[in-house]
């Protein structure tokens, strides 16, 4: 005799996986607009070695319509695939309130930020707008453990004053909020091509390749 599943009881949490065959994180830019159809979407995290995301709505009629759309239709958004449904969390663990720590600088010119809560699309053009005041040189943005992205300063002082600046500091109210700390690489970041995701502002010469 067949086991029947448990029912995963309504929640204001949608878990989102990707759907096509090709190995594609969840798209916020596209998959954020859809579900603000069914209400306001009000927190997200990504997962992108698992191609998954958690997204909050602002109610829990607004994730029950979103779910109903899913269960009686495709979701297919800018030709990739979606499934979506209720996440067995009834929220999602909020960041606690952000206290910044001092932590001793050892001349590092390169700073690691990672961005939570990204309910907005982070460009290189955001990036850059944010990292342009500080001399940056090189900004580097990928998606390992969600969205983050490497900045390369001039000088070491300019990476503490860009770090003192902008850690704890939010993109856009309410979200996007920015942890930044000295990264390990001491290294000079290698960019080659001049794209949306890698820049060398050192080097407008190179080459645009689609990233």
């Amino acid at each position: 005799m067949a086991t029947r599943q448990p029912t995963i009881p309504p929640s204001k949490v949608l878990h989102i996986r990707n759907g096509s065959p090709e190995p594609n994180e969840v798209d916020l830019t596209v998959i954020l607009p859809f579900l603000s159809n069914f209400g306001t979407v009000i927190y997200v995290v990504t997962m992108p070695k698992l191609q998954q995301a958690l997204v909050e709505m602002d109610t829990l009629e607004s994730a029950q319509k979103a779910v109903s759309y899913a269960t009686s239709s495709q979701i297919e958004v800018q030709g990739q695939l979606y499934f979506l449904h209720f996440s067995k969390s009834q929220s999602i663990n909020r960041e606690p309130s952000y206290r910044r720590t001092l932590v001793e600088h050892h001349g590092e010119k390169i700073l690691l930020a990672t961005v939570h809560n990204p309910l907005y699309p982070i460009t290189m053009d955001i990036v850059t707008a944010i990292l342009k005041p500080f001399n940056v040189l090189r900004i580097v943005i990928f998606h390992t453990h969600g969205i983050q992205f490497l900045a390369e300063f001039a000088t070491p002082e300019e990476a503490r004053t860009a770090k003192d600046a902008l850690d704890g500091r939010e993109i856009y109210s309410n979200c996007c909020l920015l942890k930044v700390v000295y990264s390990t690489q001491s290294t000079t970041l290698n960019v080659r091509y001049n794209t949306d995701m890698t820049y060398d502002f050192t080097r407008p010469d190179l080459p645009s390749k689609s990233a």
